[in-house]
């Protein structure tokens, strides 16, 4: 996980002590839960956000690298990858899919594409296309809405 410690940083969460306490360490290093893998000549690269990530069969999973290999399709505009409760394997991943303009990919094409591209564990077990994918208040993709519509499409 990255740490960070500078002048600049914050020195508390205004009005919120617990989340300070989270985030914070008393020496002043802000936990920024951004998760990042070194490579063998020293680089680092961004992995996902620690409460993004979740286990599938005993696999951890991040879903931005999910997404970055299903975005790397030549037919798929932009993909999102939430966890769905599964009684054998804990979570596993389920996708949304934007598809370029007059595209006509399949969900198994996608899967097959993601076990021919990534570790089998990766896989989405389900995909859904959608038009465009839902913004939250901050901007940002709503994961959580569209983990709960994935629920909903499983019962």
């Amino acid at each position: 996980m990255l740490w960070i410690r500078t002048p600049a940083n914050m020195i508390r969460y205004l009005n919120l002590p617990e989340k300070t306490r989270e985030a914070m360490t008393p020496e002043g290093w802000y936990l920024s839960g951004d998760l990042f893998r070194r490579d063998p000549s020293g680089a680092y690269y961004f992995a996902g956000r620690a409460d993004d990530m979740f286990v599938c069969g005993g696999e951890n999973i991040f879903p931005g690298e999910v997404e970055q290999m299903l975005e790397r399709h030549p037919d798929i505009l932009q993909a999102c990858v939430v966890p769905v409760a599964d009684e054998i394997k804990g979570e596993k991943p389920v996708a949304f899919v934007v598809r370029r303009s007059g595209a006509r990919l399949t969900e198994e094409e996608v899967r097959q594409y993601a076990l021919a591209n990534a570790p089998a564990y990766q896989h989405p077990r389900r995909v859904y296309f959608v038009d465009q994918l839902p913004l939250a208040g901050t901007n940002k993709i709503d994961r959580k809405l569209l983990r709960e519509q994935a629920l909903a499409s499983a019962s």
